[in-house]
């Protein structure tokens, strides 16, 4: 059988015409021809900003494979305007029915008028329609005739824009079980009643199912994870349910990468999440170096810095020649500031100059130890929160195990990470301290592992405070942080098979969404004490009585410099013998 296809392609710089010739129309002989026609014309495509692929053949073997290959070749998505022109009759077209719904394409059929002229008659197949309903009548004229028929406003119409059939599309989503539902009146669904979803994507995916008149049924996936790439390039769960078609929607959100945007089409991202790590909160407790605590840093350098200066200043006024008394005085600078007595004995002898210099460093040190005393005693009623997780180098360097949630694009990056923190993380697996935990199994580790300690689980931003939220609505208590420091940025959005052209039509309403704020609103009113534990405390104040385990740093100090103290009295002793 031989077939002759001619394939014309208008761009916005002019046009290009091919030709192919055949002597059969087996898949397997035209194959190359006609997947090298396919890739010119794509290629055209890519660099133009508006394209019409023109298709004249009056062969249906020709035209099911040319529309079979195109579909494959990526040639036909939805920026891509489709026309075929032939003079078969309409109800031979029956095969080109599926593609010429889902797809920008309209069919201009070719007859002969009594009169022997040319009539075009233009169709629209609707998306969703069955197939014994006739196509719509787009336009209609007769050969070196003016008059036009148009049932539209418009050649190759926004059919996806409001979908007139209102068809019922799947949608999968994950299943967590911190999702809130409630049972809403419905006499269409099975006992007149209806399970509403009270999060943001499900009321975004419910306004934009109204907006373009379609309603949706949930298909979870049978492993109940989000779906990882396999060796053979295929997708498990949900990535793998959206990639194959067998679902119109997934509901996500789906963290964009450019892996998965080869196998799915993303819609416009609805938000910007980070990683959060979320730890559980210990129980409060005395700082054991509380001691150093009422003063600063840089306060207690400068009385260092005062004291040997005074000590200084006095050894000099000491040794002056014509001092009348040879008696040390600068260790009377430590004696004050430890609140020790001064010798009489010493102090007639002192200068005038002397005793100006002690007496203002006395009433220094008389207002820092006041001042000491006071903060400490302040302090000593002050329990501490440890919250000692805030970055991904923290779970590294701490006896910790890292939970994670399995077939995240996250997840995968510490798994395929080479260098950095990431690849540190992704070792722990080797040590038993990384665990992939399922979708399902988020709440439950929290509650158990994360709130007892020695473990810590990541989770994108809105997740985690929503999971925290929840536990605070139940408890009453804020028994989780998270931490300080985000990492790995993600765009997310739903999801569709390659070429869907319900995402463009999506992308639209979703943009009007997020400018409105309407989707942020969203999180929060469907969230009860969202914030509630967003800023948790880390200090509380208590009125108890100290045990050994408050004061055991100053215990050391002591301890410290009672040894010090012993080291020095028998080096004394030992210098006294050897050289007296």
């Amino acid at each position: 059988m031989a077939g002759v296809g001619k394939l014309g392609a208008s761009a916005s710089l002019g046009a290009a015409v091919f030709e192919l010739t055949v002597d059969s129309l087996d898949v397997n002989s035209t194959q190359p021809q006609i997947s090298l026609v396919i890739e010119q014309a794509r290629q055209m495509v890519q660099v133009s900003r508006f394209v019409t692929v023109v298709v004249m053949s009056n062969d249906p073997a020709f035209l099911s494979v040319f529309i079979q290959w195109s579909r494959k070749g990526r040639l036909l998505v939805w920026s891509t305007r489709l026309l075929v022109l032939t003079c078969l009759q309409l109800h031979q077209m029956r095969f080109l029915e599926t593609t010429l719904s889902m797809t920008n394409s309209m069919l201009m059929l070719q007859r002969h008028t009594p009169l022997l002229r040319s009539r075009y008659d233009v169709y629209v197949y609707q998306p969703y329609s069955s197939q014994d309903v006739t196509p719509l009548l787009a336009a209609s004229w007769i050969e070196h005739e003016v008059s036009v028929l148009r049932h539209y406003h418009r050649l190759f119409p926004e059919k996806f824009n409001i979908l007139s059939e209102g068809p019922r599309l799947l949608v999968t989503r994950e299943e967590i079980s911190i999702t809130r539902t409630k049972a809403v009146d419905d006499p269409d669904a099975p006992g007149g009643k209806r399970l509403v979803i009270l999060s943001a994507k499900f009321t975004l995916l419910e306004t934009i199912a109204q907006s373009m008149n379609f309603t949706f049924d949930f298909i979870a996936p049978p492993d109940g994870d989000w779906g990882i790439k396999l060796r053979n390039n295929s997708w498990t769960g949900m990535m793998g349910m959206v990639a194959r078609g067998e679902v119109d929607i997934g509901l996500g959100l789906y963290g964009i990468s450019a892996e998965r945007a080869e196998a799915v089409d993303f819609t416009f991202p609805v938000a910007v999440m980070y990683g959060r790590l979320i730890a559980g909160r210990s129980n409060p407790e005395v700082d054991p170096w509380g001691v150093l605590l009422p003063l600063g840093p840089i306060v207690w350098m400068a009385i260092l810095a005062s004291l040997f200066g005074a000590m200084l200043i006095l050894e000099l006024l000491s040794c002056m020649p014509v001092k009348l008394s040879r008696q040390t005085t600068s260790f009377s600078s430590i004696r004050v500031l430890l609140q020790q007595d001064i010798n009489m004995d010493s102090v007639s002898g002192w200068w005038w100059c002397e005793r100006v210099l002690v007496g203002v460093w006395m009433l220094a040190t008389l207002v820092l130890t006041r001042s000491y005393a006071g903060n400490l005693m302040s302090l000593l009623a002050v329990r501490y929160i440890p919250m000692p997780i805030q970055s991904l180098q923290d779970i590294v360097d701490n006896p910790i195990t890292f939970l994670v949630q399995k077939g995240t694009v996250k997840t995968q990056a510490f798994l395929m990470a080479e260098s950095g923190i990431l690849h540190d993380i992704g070792n722990l697996r080797y040590e038993g301290r990384l665990e992939t935990i399922s979708a399902k199994d988020l709440v439950e580790k929290l509650g158990t592992l994360v709130r007892h300690g020695g473990y810590v689980q990541m989770g994108m931003d809105y997740i985690a405070m929503l999971m925290i939220a929840q536990d605070f609505s139940l408890t009453g208590r804020c028994d989780f942080y998270l931490s300080k420091d985000e990492f790995l940025p993600l765009l997310v959005g739903m999801a569709g098979p390659k070429g869907s052209p319900l995402l463009p039509a999506m992308d639209r309403r979703i943009i009007r969404v997020i400018e409105a704020g309407l989707y942020n609103y969203w999180n929060q009113l469907y969230t009860p004490n969202f914030t509630a534990c967003l800023n948790p405390l880390a200090k509380i104040a208590v009125g108890s009585s100290l045990n050994l385990s408050s004061i055991w740093g100053i215990l050391v100090i002591l301890a410290g410099g009672m040894t010090t103290s012993i080291i020095v009295l028998g080096l004394e002793h030992l210098k006294h013998r050897v050289f007296r």
